[in-house]
């Protein structure tokens, strides 16, 4: 029984109902005892209708302790007064007891513990603590109220802790067996076992106590740690309440062992009660340890089997190797990226399969990694498949004790290598792709300025977003210019011309901005040394995806020399062109992560907003857009490195695209913030799917090699008639902010 408030279907639903059984549980006790002890003058072991009470306290919130207080004092004062117990004394009586109850709930709760659990050794210890307290404090009210001596205040103590030592931990272990929201109490194995074990303890502290000539009090304590044993706190409560009881009604009819006859009743009074006390401090704490061994030795299994689902489910090959290099456990995806199964990857040299040219590289790596060097936790490398066919692999190692090591692990001392391998062909193969076009599109750059200075042409571009205009090298040559002198402004390129060509060139600027196309304009430039060359002018404008222009770009060619050069540079310019936009779709994928690009990602939302809008108004398909945030990311950054979080990203990367369905994309819009479309998808469909997302990604990492677990808050908007992508974007984005506000790790619906 963990501690806390009692919630679902507990007592705290039902107020009203708790607080009358209190009080009619309250007085039941109370008469009986004092019908037991013949009233205020009699000696009894424990005063139960205390227990009671601090039960009810502790079982109900706070709020109600004035209303519960206040029953239990009426039922006090009535039970007093049919024994016979004058008005003026009952009212002390009652005060003494409820005060000394009120503290005990008050420390138990100051202490954090809203209602007791008998499986935590602490709670145990701060039960007792506060009950002694309380006791203490009930015993200093009634010598205040009875004017006792000190037997009688001593008395008052002892029965008031007992009472509420022995019978509160019933109440409240009796009350979890039936409240569904105590999911952990340690409940009996059967019904049926209960009982058995709670009669027998039963009979047999009435037979040790019915008789008087065998010192047989040991008897009992064994029964009750067998009941202790079987039933958990919940028999330890009830045996030591059942054998107050018996050992109560053995000697209200003249039963007990021998000793307890030799003194006066106060003497044997006060002996039961240590007895009582004994049995306490024996029961409760034995239950209190073994259910906190059985919880740890619960999670410890858990965890082994988490830990043991992750390694055999991951699509990764997760594995040990010792530091001589021999494999000593490896995870069954082997057998999908290698073609290998486990056992015969262990039986194999490490670096038998290795692609040659990889192989040097690789056992350097893994030098400087047992070496403890830096920067050799990741080794990129080619590995034979069964096939025969090669595959790219990205091993990520972490060195950690051997599992028969004890201590941190320091040079000289055994210890081992974990590592995570991914298949990373496909990734790599995009990253040979796109360098090879960037080498290409650098030679293109390279063969471009060069034909450019051969032909005398020049380029430029006019930003009609930003104003700027940008000249090529060859075009500040031919202005009579350094190429390091600074970037012109329009009007300062449009005052270059002749007077008489300026106002023609002004207008089929002026067109061009306007209508767009291309243009082509001879005019005369005069040169920064005075000179006069005759130029001629080509461009056309640049649009953006929503069709708008953007930029002007175009040519500037001397035709004085070279005439003929106009061809080739066109030819030059296109192919320049082409290889831009091989370029560009070959970044359509993130080099980072592996998911799509934020180009890619929002080509395929205008593609999908296309899709849901052509089936016309009332017949839209469905369309969810959700962008989701990394947590915290930047205490990542400052706490791990920017590499760490680099792992990170691509983690959470790889959860998503592996969360969502085929027909979904996941792309990265930039740092750690990363979209997802979810074609087809209504709310309902939407919701399920982020769930997932989301769920993926908090459990992402699978161990140590992964990185530091991190949760994502996500938003998600709904596709409605007239929505654009900057409009399903900006919704999703107001509802990330709402999840983050709200507590992150969690998904909103924009509203």
């Amino acid at each position: 029984m963990e501690s806390g408030r009692i919630d679902g279907e507990g007592v705290a639903r039902r107020p009203i109902g708790t607080i009358g059984i209190a009080a009619l549980a309250y007085w039941a006790a109370a008469s009986l005892s004092l019908a037991a002890i013949g009233g205020v003058q009699g000696v009894a072991a424990m005063w139960p209708a205390g227990g009671v009470l601090l039960a009810a306290l502790l079982l109900l919130p706070p709020r109600y302790a004035p209303a519960t207080l206040l029953a239990c004092a009426a039922a006090s004062i009535l039970a007093n007064r049919h024994a016979g117990i004058d008005l003026l004394l009952s009212v002390g009586m009652t005060a003494a007891d409820l005060a000394g109850c009120w503290l005990a709930a008050v420390l138990i709760r100051r202490w954090g513990i809203a209602r007791p659990s008998f499986i935590r050794p602490r709670d145990v210890a701060r039960f007792t603590a506060a009950t002694l307290i309380a006791g203490l404090a009930d015993g200093a009210i009634w010598a205040g109220v009875g004017g006792g001596e000190w037997p009688s205040i001593l008395a008052w103590f002892t029965t008031a802790t007992l009472g509420m030592l022995i019978v509160t931990p019933m109440v409240l272990t009796t009350a979890a067996l039936f409240d569904p929201a105590e999911v952990h109490v340690t409940r009996p194995r059967s019904a049926s076992e209960a009982v058995a074990l709670l009669a027998l303890l039963a009979a047999v502290t009435l037979a040790v106590f019915a008789q008087g000539r065998f010192p047989l009090l040991f008897l009992p304590m064994v029964a009750l740690l067998v009941a202790t044993y079987r039933l958990g706190p919940f028999g330890a409560a009830a045996g030591v309440t059942i054998v107050a009881i018996a050992a109560a009604v053995a000697i209200s009819l003249g039963m007990s062992p021998a000793h307890l006859h030799a003194g006066s009743s106060v003497e044997a009074a006060f002996f039961l009660q240590f007895y009582l006390l004994v049995l306490f401090a024996t029961a409760l704490p034995f239950a209190a340890l073994q259910s906190a061994r059985a919880r740890l030795m619960a999670e410890r299994a858990e965890s082994e089997r988490h830990h043991r689902l992750l390694a055999e489910r991951s699509s990764d090959i997760i594995g040990r190797m010792a530091l001589d290099g021999t494999v000593v456990y490896a995870s069954p995806a082997t057998l999908r990226v290698l073609g290998y199964s486990p056992a015969e990857i262990l039986a194999q040299a490490p670096a038998t399969f290795i692609h040659p040219e990889d192989r040097d590289a690789v056992i350097a790596n893994w030098r400087g990694l047992v070496a403890g060097r830096p920067g050799h936790d990741i080794c990129v490398y080619r590995q034979q498949r069964r096939d025969g066919s090669y595959v790219w692999l990205e091993a990520a190692y972490r060195l950690v004790p051997a599992q028969d090591a004890t201590g941190p692990w320091s040079k000289g001392q055994a210890a081992e290598v974990i590592m995570s391998i991914r298949d990373i062909s496909r990734r790599r193969q995009a990253e040979l792709r796109a360098d090879a076009a960037m080498h290409e599109l650098r030679d293109a750059n390279r063969l471009l300025g060069m034909a450019a200075r051969i032909a005398g042409v020049g380029h430029w571009r006019y930003s009609l977003e930003t104003g700027a205009m940008t000249w090529s090298a060859e075009v500040f040559r031919l202005h009579g210019l350094s190429a390091t002198d600074p970037q012109p402004t329009l009007e300062q390129a449009l005052a270059f011309y002749h007077p008489d060509d300026m106002a023609r060139v002004r207008a089929v600027v002026r067109a061009a901005m306007t209508a767009g196309g291309e243009f082509e304009c001879a005019a005369r430039i005069r040169r920064g040394d005075g000179g006069i060359r005759h130029v001629v002018i080509r461009g056309g404008g640049e649009t953006r995806g929503d069709g708008a222009s953007a930029a002007l770009f175009g040519i500037i060619r001397d035709v004085t020399e070279q005439v003929e050069a106009e061809a080739a540079l066109r030819a030059a310019h296109l192919a320049a062109e082409a290889m831009a936009e091989r370029a560009l779709r070959l970044v359509d994928t993130d080099a980072l992560t592996g998911v799509a690009s934020r180009r890619r990602a929002l080509a395929m939302l205008d593609e999908a907003l296309a899709t849901a809008q052509g089936r016309g108004e009332g017949q839209a398909e469905p369309l969810a857009v959700a962008v989701l945030d990394i947590d915290h990311f930047k205490e990542v950054n400052d706490r791990w490195g920017h590499a760490e979080g680099d792992r990170v990203l691509r983690r959470v990367a790889r959860a998503a695209a592996e969360a969502v369905r085929a027909t979904d994309l996941v792309g990265r819009l930039g740092g750690e913030e990363f979209v997802v479309i979810f074609p087809g998808a209504g709310e309902t469909a939407a919701l399920a799917l982020v769930e997932r997302l989301r769920s993926a990604i908090a459990t992402s990492a699978t161990g140590p090699a992964d990185g530091p677990p991190v949760t994502a808050s996500i938003g998600i908007a709904l596709y409605r008639p007239g929505a654009t992508a900057t409009s399903l974007l900006g919704d999703a984005d107001r509802a990330l902010y709402r999840a983050k506000a709200e507590g992150r790790n969690a998904a909103r619906f924009a509203a």
